[in-house]
């Protein structure tokens, strides 16, 4: 079962630089797009798995995290909803 992330939800979550895999995490990337995905380590990249199957997943090297960059800030604890 996957976390449904809509409008208006709210995430709580743990700042930190690093996660362990398969972990929900949630990057910036380009210094200005957050995104929220289910995070993969391998020893050279990182794979940022989308919950929504429309979208891709998105891979950055240890190299593009850098140039790209990527920040890591930190992995969801909980999701709130109002209904």
């Amino acid at each position: 079962m996957f976390p449904v992330l809509v409008e208006d939800d709210i995430v709580i979550i743990k700042k930190q630089e690093d996660f362990e895999t398969g972990d929900i995490v949630v990057a910036i990337i380009n210094g200005d797009e957050a995104t929220i995905k289910k995070g993969k380590k391998t020893d050279s990249s990182i794979l940022l798995q989308p919950f929504n199957t429309n979208h891709e997943t998105l891979v950055f090297t240890n190299e593009e995290m850098k140039s790209t960059p990527v920040t890591i800030v930190g992995i969801v604890k909980q999701l709130k909803r109002e209904f």
